[in-house]
């Protein structure tokens, strides 16, 4: 361009367009929620796709082509890599997660550690073996790769749960304590699933049981786990 000051960059695109659905939905966030009974995720995520390499190619943080990007660089796109968008999306997940310790009451997790306690362990390893047997008869898959798909399927999204139980038309009729307990559980299943992801990753990436039990146990559970819990 002459003024390479004005010039339309990758991040220009990013804001403008961000802030085009941002308005337009807070316009239409009325009817959207009570009428058409959908949230902000769904919707995203159809943007997403138009907006995406595949439709319009507004926007394409990282576009790999046919043949994808091992080894090599991106094909077309930004050329930006999986970084820039992984980031983001642990950053908006960590926020949501705070806002969620932020709206429960004072002292919940105190007075209702039994009922968490329950829905993360045998609910959420049950509700990860059924997932996982799912994946494994509709998409032919190997044990441990249905049980790596399970992992990151299984836990509740605190962004759904969060758009699902506030603001709209519906929310009023769900009890407190069924807001409050979902909440709690969709911030804290993020991080209780960690093991049952690594458990799938190390069947895959090991060579025998010996060493992915040594890894899982060594690294997952009592590095990772043990002093992800303080931090």
């Amino acid at each position: 361009m002459v003024w390479s000051q004005i010039e339309f960059t990758p991040a220009h695109a990013t804001y403008l367009l961000l802030s085009i659905f941002l308005i337009t939905y807070a316009l239409f966030e009325k009817f959207i929620r009570n009428r058409l009974h959908l949230s902000e995720p769904p919707i995203a995520l159809l943007i997403g796709i138009v907006l995406g390499p595949r439709l319009l190619g507004w926007i394409a943080p990282n576009y790999c082509g046919v043949n994808g990007c091992a080894g090599g660089p991106a094909i077309g796109g930004w050329e930006l890599g999986d970084n820039i968008v992984q980031e983001a999306t642990r950053v908006i997940v960590g926020i949501q997660v705070f806002a969620v310790g932020i709206e429960l009451p004072k002292f919940y997790m105190a007075r209702h550690w039994r009922s968490v306690a329950m829905l993360l362990g045998p609910v959420m390893i049950f509700g990860w073996l059924v997932c996982a047997l799912f994946v494994y008869l509709i998409f032919k898959t190997n044990v441990p790769t249905a049980l790596t798909i399970a992992a990151c399927l299984t836990p509740t999204d605190p962004v759904l749960a969060a758009s699902i139980l506030s603001h709209s038309q519906f929310s009023s009729r769900v009890p407190k304590r069924i807001k409050h307990m979902l909440s709690a559980e969709s911030g804290c299943n993020d991080g209780t699933s960690f093991p049952f992801l690594y458990a799938g990753v190390f069947w895959i990436t090991q060579s025998t049981a010996a060493d992915a039990l040594k890894d899982y146990f060594l690294i997952t559970i009592r590095c990772q786990g043990t002093l992800g819990i303080p931090v």
